[in-house]
């Protein structure tokens, strides 16, 4: 399809735009489900049993697109749900089950080192192979 003004430029440019972030969407999804289930190939607790809750936390918001007459712009965010109960222990917040599966390093006071069986870093991971998956699909979608 050939655009005849910078109306249907715009249009097309915009479908293409949605399709391609949906795409990128799904795909960093998958790319902190991965990092998140990665965490529980290191160790094996003896003193607990492992509930999985934090591979229940990636999330994505929908693509939401705005256009205008000098443009337009796409976006989604994906995050680790905070929300997300955890029934455990003294059930925690899942913002500190974060901080401690992925640094070690427990949010309460006094900060300090916990033993946490997992394996580490799991959202820096996470980020770089999400930042490749969207460079790698904008490219795809407009060569």
């Amino acid at each position: 399809m050939t655009a005849k003004n910078m109306k249907q430029l715009n249009n097309m440019l915009m479908k293409q735009l949605n399709k391609a972030m949906f795409v990128a969407s799904e795909k960093m999804l998958a790319d902190m489900y991965d990092e998140t289930g990665k965490f529980y190939t290191k160790g094996n607790p003896k003193y607990y049993v492992r509930t999985g809750a934090l591979g229940d936390t990636p999330r994505t918001t929908a693509v939401t697109t705005s256009v205008t007459e000098a443009g337009g712009q796409a976006s989604f965010e994906a995050y680790l749900d905070k929300s997300v109960g955890y029934s455990t222990g003294k059930s925690p917040s899942m913002e500190a089950v974060l901080n401690l599966a992925n640094y070690g390093i427990s949010p309460l006071p006094p900060n300090h080192l916990r033993a946490t069986l997992g394996k580490k870093g799991f959202w820096e991971r996470a980020e770089k192979k999400m930042e490749r998956t969207f460079n790698r699909t904008m490219k795809r979608f407009f060569k």
